[in-house]
């Protein structure tokens, strides 16, 4: 396994943080993650933190994990930054403020992977990859739970989009 050159930014799951095993599992030379408490903060404060810690750290990869990957998705649309994400939240209902991932979300040209582990006791990741498979590559594991068996899967999608990132 090759260490990313790129410089990554991982978007948490809900009641996650930095110490989580995914962040810890990606493998790259300058990998960023700032903890966020979504329980305690509306959409828009949420989108204006990112949008405003992409603006700083201006990474060239996003990477994210349940919540996360439902936010590295948004952001990788609204700032053209590849991403990938592993069993993505694409309808968050922990709050009411949240809209759903749309064919809108999706329907671009910016290099974007899914990692799923369809053994997702949280959520239905068969019905997320009918979903995500429209729009982009996706890799799945035939078991494994919410939390992610296997983290270390996601350094493969990230050398994807390093190797489409390094040859333009």
């Amino acid at each position: 396994m090759n260490t990313c050159a790129l410089k990554v930014l991982f978007l948490h799951g809900l009641d996650s943080s930095r110490e989580s095993t995914k962040f810890h599992a990606i493998d790259a030379k300058q990998k960023f993650c700032i903890n966020v408490d979504y329980r305690n903060l509306n959409y828009q404060t949420v989108a204006d933190f990112y949008h405003n810690i992409i603006q700083k750290i201006k990474p060239e990869i996003l990477v994210g994990h349940s919540l996360g990957g439902y936010w590295a998705l948004k952001m990788s649309l609204s700032h053209h930054i590849p991403c990938v994400v592993a069993n993505p939240s694409l309808a968050p209902t922990f709050r009411n403020d949240y809209p759903a991932i749309s064919d809108d979300d999706l329907q671009h040209d910016i290099p974007q992977l899914a990692y799923l582990e369809l053994g997702d006791e949280i959520l239905d990741m068969h019905a997320a990859q009918a979903f995500l498979e429209n729009y982009m590559q996706t890799s799945t594991f035939e078991s494994g739970h919410h939390r992610l068996l296997h983290p270390e899967n996601i350094n493969s999608c990230i050398q994807q989009i390093e190797q489409a990132y390094l040859a333009k």
